[in-house]
């Protein structure tokens, strides 16, 4: 009776591993999907007239992400068993996708969404037909908003506190329907939609329609020659877009406005040469050298500007890109730029600017924080853009103090945030390592550190992806810096190393290119400048993969679904021009950033 009670158990295990489910994508690739996305919603002073109504109208942005997430799935957001995705859900159409390639799940499911903006931590119910002969699959699911469950770092005031973040009653239901081939480890097409009634006050509820169907387009190897071939064309039409806008004296995008305080104009019309001159055009092109001669007679004020003019003009003089990269002894460096006597003195008329926009409360011997034109504030993504404009005017051959580099450092290792989450793993492949291992798969390099990331001012607001990104690329510059120096101190770049670990820990550990990673508040925020810091950081490194991802290829992947017919990359949020976006996204995918000298 034994032996056959444990025949019995042996033969259920059996069929319970033959059904299950993985998902079988090729290491660090991706499934690519074709959409067809349709969105609206309506109100109603009842939640039965809500139901009835025709939803015609568009939805607020306070309940989507301006930039629809794109319609893929990298094998690196998978979990260990490749059957569900891990990747935070920041977005309703995000939820969407979760569900459908969730291969876990059998009979019934239960999923739970933390922390939904702008209505809370979101609860899914409901039951799982199984697959057919064909392996298709309907579910019936049921939607349930709770509380959002606060977490230490969240803001105790302003609009991003938690009571402000989640303010909406919800409720609602979802149909899906999918195909999953099980022979290929694949979901090959979903279509779902959800509706979604919100509490938006005591006399209007709206419904949310969201109606996403996906059918795949093809799986996709890591960086093979079909992904290099892409990322080329992609550069090829997003720096024609932007040369288009250069050459068009309508544009007003590149003017500096009488009444703007700051020469934000003439910081696009900075960063529109940078991105051509690294798209590879040449500097003799009738466009960009008009637009470079435009640049010249600029008087800028403003940090960011005067970094990105700073950035250009070590460019615009940088040796080919097979010599960047120069070996002295047994260390690579950056090639040095050498500048005609007349712009040497415009990138030092620049720099004295620069230094000018400082934070006046500190002494700048000790703390150097950057300011948009000087005065008693600081931000972290200006001072990032502050150490940029230092490492352009060092390359052009400028004098930068010694002290000036270890104040840098000490302003960002003040401002760093406290540990989250206690310590984390962090394991790091860098370009080296990959070139080294040859083909193979090369063996990360592993330590546990705890998790600090960066807000956009103090270390007391919660952090999120684009100021980590930032503030490390400023620490890493820092770091550099001070290497030149004759007696650097020890025991400052011991702790420089240890934030700059801890920084990337963060980043690992949070790691996603579906939005701006870390704080909800900021998730659909800052997107094109989140990936384009990401970039500088990694790339200053030299880091190739973060924590098991391939920061570049998901990135890049991403920018994929985004770019539009024009060449141009869609902009989503008004923070952001189409000029900035194209700009940022053409330089993520050129790998615009050369590697720091940083010692380790």
């Amino acid at each position: 009776m034994c032996i056959a009670r444990l025949l019995c158990v042996l033969l259920f295990v059996t069929q319970a591993i033959a059904q299950t489910v993985r998902w079988n994508l090729p290491p660090l690739g991706a499934a690519e999907y074709r959409r067809t996305l349709r969105e609206r919603s309506v109100t109603a002073e009842s939640p039965d007239k809500a139901k009835a109504a025709a939803a015609n109208d568009a939805i607020p942005p306070a309940f989507l992400a301006d930039l629809a997430p794109g319609p893929l799935l990298c094998e690196g957001e998978l979990d260990d068993l490749a059957q569900r995705i891990t990747t935070p859900v920041r977005d309703l159409r995000d939820v969407l996708r979760a569900i459908a390639f969730d291969l876990s799940e059998s009979g019934s499911g239960n999923w739970k969404f933390p922390r939904m903006v702008p209505l809370g931590d979101l609860v899914v119910t409901g039951s799982i037909s199984a697959r057919d002969a064909a392996g298709a699959q309907q579910m019936k699911l049921t939607i349930q908003r709770r509380a959002a469950t606060p977490l230490p770092d969240d803001p105790k005031s302003g609009c991003y506190e938690p009571s402000t973040m989640f303010a909406f009653e919800a409720r609602g239901s979802i149909d899906l329907r999918r195909k999953v081939d099980t022979t290929r480890g694949l979901v090959v097409s979903f279509a779902a939609t959800l509706s979604l009634l919100v509490q938006e006050d005591k006399r209007r509820i709206r419904r949310i329609e969201i109606e996403d169907a996906w059918e795949l387009v093809a799986v996709r190897e890591n960086q093979d020659a079909d992904f290099r071939k892409r990322v080329a064309d992609s550069v090829r039409r997003g720096s024609a877009w932007v040369r288009e806008q250069l050459a068009d004296e309508a544009a007003t995008w590149a003017r500096d406005k009488k009444e703007e305080s700051f020469t934000f104009g003439s910081g696009r019309l900075a960063l529109a040469a940078l991105t051509l001159l690294h798209a590879e055009v040449p500097a003799d092109d009738p466009v960009l050298a008009e637009a470079l001669a435009m640049l010249r007679t600029r008087k800028m004020t403003d940090s960011y500007s005067l970094a990105t003019a700073l950035m250009t003009m070590a460019q615009r003089h940088a040796p080919p890109r097979e010599a960047e990269m120069v070996r002295s002894g047994t260390v690579v460096r950056r090639a040095a730029r050498t500048l005609p006597e007349p712009d040497r003195i415009l990138a030092q008329k620049w720099l004295d600017r620069l230094l000018m926009n400082r934070d006046t409360r500190v002494d700048p011997e000790r703390t150097l924080r950057f300011d948009y034109d000087g005065g008693k504030r600081f931000d972290n993504s200006v001072s990032q853009y502050g150490l940029l404009g230092l490492d352009a005017a060092q390359l052009c051959g400028l004098q930068i103090s010694d002290a000036t580099w270890a104040a840098s450092a000490d302003h960002f290792l003040s401002v760093q945030c406290p540990p989250s989450g206690g310590s984390s793993e962090l394991a790091i492949v860098t370009h080296r390592d990959l070139a080294l291992a040859a083909g193979k798969e090369p063996k990360p390099r592993t330590l546990r550190v705890p998790s600090r990331g960066f807000s956009y001012q103090e270390p007391g607001e919660p952090p999120y992806g684009s100021l980590t990104a930032a503030s490390l690329s400023g620490m890493i510059v820092a770091r550099a810096g001070m290497l030149g120096i004759e007696r650097a101190p020890k025991r400052g770049l011991r702790e420089l190393d240890a934030a700059i670990d801890a920084a990337f820990a963060w980043l690992g550990r949070e790691f996603t290119t579906r939005g701006n990673p870390g704080f909800v508040g900021k998730a659909d925020k800052h997107w094109h400048y989140w990936l384009y810091s990401l970039e500088r950081a990694c790339e200053l490194a030299g880091v190739s993969r973060l924590c098991g991802r391939d920061w570049y290829y998901e990135g890049a992947m991403s920018l994929f679904a985004q770019q539009q017919k024009s060449g141009a990359f869609k902009a989503g949020s008004g923070e952001t021009m189409a000029i900035e976006a194209t700009c940022f996204a053409v330089l993520f995918l050129k790998k615009s950033t050369l590697p720091a000298i940083t010692g380790r």
